[in-house]
């Protein structure tokens, strides 16, 4: 469009120019013979010129270059509409194909920012665990009071069933009780044994039915702690060298524990009402009843039982495992 008025923009002077060029040219041409006649002699036969020049002719001949321009222009407006018909779904593909790989950048960028925060986190946790190794192997190993608590605490654990009978006994169960109890877990086992072999064998192990049938197996195999009341499955821990209490292996500045007075070395007996054997149970009872509440705990220090009150919730120490005469 804006080429078409600027092409009649410039046609107009040159039609107007054009015309006035033929005009002047045939009354010029029509003076000319006048004078002639009036300088030739009598009698002498005067040629009229001939000439192109006619004023129609000229409008013609201008509106037929005008035309014809106009036309030019009318193509080539034409022609290049199309070429911006056809290039403009290229282009808008073209946009479309970097705005994806620009939002693939973007999703890789991401993703490696996640992984490298989730690399830092696991060399943070590597470290910390290296150092917990390093601080047990560097911890001296504690010397027994007598050749009799050294045995115990060298102890292996019982492997057959008389040895696990006669722990069991030593722990306070009486023998047919021990005896029944040994049975039934026997049980257990030799049925988790079986189906295993079975699902092997007919090809439906690892699958639905085989986690079912294994999860109602151990639905019946009660633990030995369920089976004993918790004093006589703390001294049968003692009797079978496992550990049966937990201990303070260091405090952290500012908590409930370090208010307390709580050392490392201070084996943990009770936190409340509740007899300590292992991680879990004071993590349970530390959960338990209502948060800030003042719990007894009492607590095991080079041979002397003490007793401080700590408010219920986290305690601010780190545990470790130990190993307890509860008769002591």
């Amino acid at each position: 469009m804006i080429k078409r008025n600027l092409l009649r923009a410039t046609l107009a002077p040159i039609l107007t120019f054009s015309i006035g060029l033929a005009t002047g040219a045939w009354v010029f041409s029509g003076e000319l013979a006048d004078q002639e006649r009036e300088n030739a002699p009598a009698g002498a036969e005067i040629q009229t010129p001939v000439t192109d020049l006619d004023p129609s002719d000229a409008v013609d001949s201008a509106l037929a270059l005008t035309s014809d321009k106009a036309a030019d222009a009318a193509e080539a407006d034409a022609a290049a509409e199309r070429a911006a018909q056809v290039a403009e779904p290229g282009q808008a593909q073209a946009q479309a194909q970097d705005q994806a790989q620009l939002e693939e950048q973007r999703i890789l960028l991401a993703r490696l920012e996640e992984l490298s925060q989730g690399w830092g986190r696991m060399q943070a946790e590597l470290v910390a665990l290296q150092q917990r190794v390093v601080s047990l192997e560097r911890r001296p190993v504690p010397v027994a009071d007598d050749a009799s608590t050294a045995g115990l605490a060298d102890a292996a654990r019982p492997r057959t069933p008389q040895e696990q009978r006669e722990a069991l006994v030593r722990a306070g169960v009486a023998a047919g009780t021990a005896d029944e109890i040994l049975w039934r877990r026997s049980q257990v086992e030799l049925d988790r044994l079986e189906l295993r072999d079975q699902a092997l064998r007919e090809g439906w192990l690892g699958s639905d039915r085989y986690r079912e049938e294994i999860r109602a197996l151990n639905a019946e195999r009660v633990s030995l702690r369920d089976e004993l009341d918790v004093e006589a499955y703390d001294r049968y821990l003692y009797e079978t060298g496992e550990t049966n209490r937990v201990s303070v292996d260091s405090v952290i500045a500012g908590s409930a524990g370090d208010q307390s007075g709580l050392m490392p070395g201070d084996v943990i007996e009770r936190y409340g009402d509740e007899l300590v054997l292992d991680f879990n149970d004071l993590r349970s009872a530390t959960s338990a009843g209502t948060r800030g509440e003042l719990v007894p705990v009492q607590v095991r220090r080079g041979g002397q039982m003490i007793e401080v009150w700590l408010p219920r919730g986290p305690i601010g120490i780190r545990l470790d495992a130990a190993r307890v005469d509860p008769n002591s």
